[in-house]
């Protein structure tokens, strides 16, 4: 065990070193809301029965909510069985998490509240849970293993619902482990980096194609593809540089990579070049464009039709250089040249959003905060001013902040809402209802329930700091993450469970849904 322990510690810190690892984009935000949308806490109440009884004559409400007295404390735990292995007869749906002990993955039903244990080997490359599940929910894709260990450092397949894991490929050769383990030369090393590289993996829309990176015919990283239909991995591409990012198009006609170079005077990696390739007929491979010398990685923030995508330089200053790029016609060009924070795209109404700092707004001679705009259009709005750390186009149908004034919501025509003090917040699915909560330190601590039209809390749902949440797909319920404990949440009664305990305080937690 302690040999163990330090295999699985050492390949942390040579993880750890990864430079330009991603990081996902917390839901937060922030602005003001129109008079229209204030009024007395008794109109609010008469406003709430009034919207609900709508809802169930239309067919369209999924419950009845009544608010009830703020309820703080969890509830007894439910019944939670561990299995090894499933039982005969799948149920689910389920939410699928990292056991907090290192031992594989947790699969939780939540009609028999019973937890699957998911084997696989550490350490678990975790956010391949949210980009590794294919389309169609039938299986879940993600990287595994240690690179010190023979061929363990793999892709491994969890067939859904069975639970059932098997390898799919490894991710490094031979050759490549062995100057990894026994320290020969650095490339082999910056070989690793790339490959375990957190958005190393990308599905076709059809859930037939699976893109990633791997160094499986030269000491480089490679792009391949898996084909589930026929059981087959291709390498698409090979060049010297280090091969990352892929990202499908909409309609799964172009994959989209990056190239990326190890700068060793600055110690930092560099995308030489963002290439596309016709999928599947490989007729057509091309440079989309050469990033400047200063950018870490280009970040695609959406698509605007099945080959035309937007992206944005993410240098040492900041972001810069939004651009439109097509696939089809290989090229691009500049939307919005100078340097701004955030930036989210809603492709139903062609509207960019994107969040500037004071500093970098006197230089351009515009107010700190968030603007829109129309993406063919050179006007831009001033939607709030302010200090906003992070922005997302939510699929509930809004632009979701977040800054120093709480967290703003706004529609792509400027309708907004504040709430005040928070530090993040969520849409349910169905678009009625926003969960808002914060960590105690930089927003208000707990969770709090709100309609999604009001700025008043309808129930406090839990007065501990809050560091995850996610929604249930049917609106009925969400999971939290609070104390070092997942809760689960269900309407009407919205009391707290607890599911599990023991997940480190203030680390990332990644989860995902599975029908």
């Amino acid at each position: 065990m302690p040999g163990r322990q330090s295999r699985h510690t050492k390949v942390f810190l040579i993880w750890g070193v990864i430079l330009f690892l991603g990081t996902g984009i917390a839901c937060q935000l922030t602005s003001p809301r129109p008079a229209s949308w204030a009024g007395t806490s008794t109109a609010v109440v008469r406003n709430t029965e009034i919207a609900l009884t709508r809802e169930a004559i239309a067919g369209t409400a999924p419950f009845v909510f009544t608010p009830t007295a703020p309820s703080n404390t969890p509830v007894a735990s439910p019944t939670v069985i561990i299995t090894s292995t499933p039982q005969e007869k799948a149920h689910g749906p389920w939410l699928i998490f990292p056991d907090p002990e290192g031992e594989g993955l947790n699969a939780y039903d939540i009609n028999t509240r019973e937890i699957h244990r998911i084997s696989l080997p550490e350490p678990i490359i975790t956010a391949d849970l949210t980009r590794g599940l294919a389309p169609d929910g039938s299986k879940l894709i993600l990287r595994a293993g240690s690179a010190e260990s023979t061929d363990e450092l793999g892709l491994y397949q969890v067939n859904l619902p069975s639970f059932e894991v098997s390898k799919l490929t490894p991710l490094l050769s031979i050759s490549v482990q062995r100057k990894i383990v026994h320290n020969q030369g650095d490339r082999a090393l910056k070989t690793l980096m790339t490959v375990t590289r957190p958005d190393g993996l990308t599905w076709s829309p059809d859930s037939r194609y699976l893109a990633f990176s791997a160094a499986l015919d030269q000491e480089s990283s490679d792009l391949y593809v898996i084909d589930t239909l026929n059981n087959r991995v291709d390498r698409v591409n090979g060049l010297y540089s280090q091969n990352a990012l892929p990202v499908w198009s909409p309609g799964g006609e172009w994959l989209i990579s990056q190239e990326f170079e190890y700068d060793y005077r600055l110690e930092t990696w560099h995308p030489a070049l963002v290439s596309s390739l016709r999928f599947p007929s490989y007729d057509s491979q091309n440079t989309l464009y050469r990033p400047p010398i200063d950018s870490f990685e280009e970040v695609i923030i959406g698509w605007i039709n099945p080959h035309t995508f937007l992206s944005y330089s993410n240098t040492a200053s900041g972001p810069r250089l939004l651009r439109r790029v097509s696939a089809e016609e290989v090229k691009d060009s500049i939307i919005f040249e100078k340097a701004f924070q955030q930036a989210a795209y809603d492709p139903g109404s062609g509207v960019i959003a994107f969040s500037i700092s004071f500093s970098d707004a006197i230089a351009q001679g515009l107010s700190g905060g968030i603007y829109r705009r129309e993406l063919d259009s050179p006007v831009q709005v001033l939607q709030a001013a302010g200090d906003w750390t992070h922005l997302m186009w939510d699929t509930g149908g809004r632009f979701v902040a977040s800054g120093t004034q709480g967290v703003l919501f706004f529609t792509p025509q400027g309708e907004s809402i504040l709430l005040p003090g928070e530090g993040n917040a969520r849409l349910a699915p169905n678009g009625s209802w926003v969960i808002a909560w914060g960590d105690g330190e930089n927003s208000k601590a707990g969770a709090r329930l709100f309609q999604s039209h009001s700025s008043n809390p309808l129930q406090t749902l839990i007065d501990q700091p809050v560091e995850s949440l996610t929604w249930q797909p049917d609106s009925k319920g969400f999971f939290l993450v609070s104390g070092g404990s997942l809760y689960h949440f269900a309407f009407p009664g919205l009391k707290p469970e607890e599911i599990i305990t023991g997940i480190p305080l203030k680390t990332e937690f990644v989860w995902i849904w599975v029908e």
